[in-house]
């Protein structure tokens, strides 16, 4: 993937066992975030994609890739600290490895509403709610203007 151009499809089965397909979620911004519960600046981020995903329902589905981790063990980090966003745990990294950019985390992707990636991000930092905002925000206005 790379900024500025269509966002590659995949298909997942989630943590509670429905499908998510990239391309279904047209429409909507698309923030994909890669994570451990063994690394720290992933763990730091997670209640702002949380409250980040709760805040804009309507226009954006936030999706956390687990790499590393076992199911279980994501899944049950998920819900002991209340995180009801969608998960998917890529144990062996084969998404990670074959899709994204970059082998550190955490790693972030926002595809808007017409599946063009319009931001790449790596690593973690200070008030990264602002900042994830930041990029929603972008891509929604981005998805209005290319639509105008």
């Amino acid at each position: 993937m790379a900024e500025g151009e269509e966002a590659s499809d995949f298909e997942v089965t989630l943590s509670d066992g429905t499908a998510f397909k990239l391309s279904e979620q047209r429409g909507k911004v698309v923030l994909v975030n890669l994570w451990a519960t063994w690394c720290p600046p992933c763990v730091a981020e997670m209640p702002d994609l949380q409250k980040l995903s709760e805040d804009y329902a309507e226009e954006l589905v936030v999706l956390g890739i687990n790499v590393g981790d076992t199911a279980e063990d994501a899944a049950a980090f998920m819900e002991e600290n209340g995180y009801t966003y969608p998960m998917y745990v890529d144990a062996d990294y084969t998404l990670a490895l074959s899709m994204f950019p970059s082998p550190y985390i955490p790693f972030t992707v926002v595809i808007d509403p017409n599946g063009i990636v319009t931001t790449l991000h790596s690593g973690g930092g200070e008030d990264m709610y602002n900042v994830f905002k930041g990029y929603v925000d972008a891509a929604l206005e981005g998805a209005e203007d290319a639509a105008a």
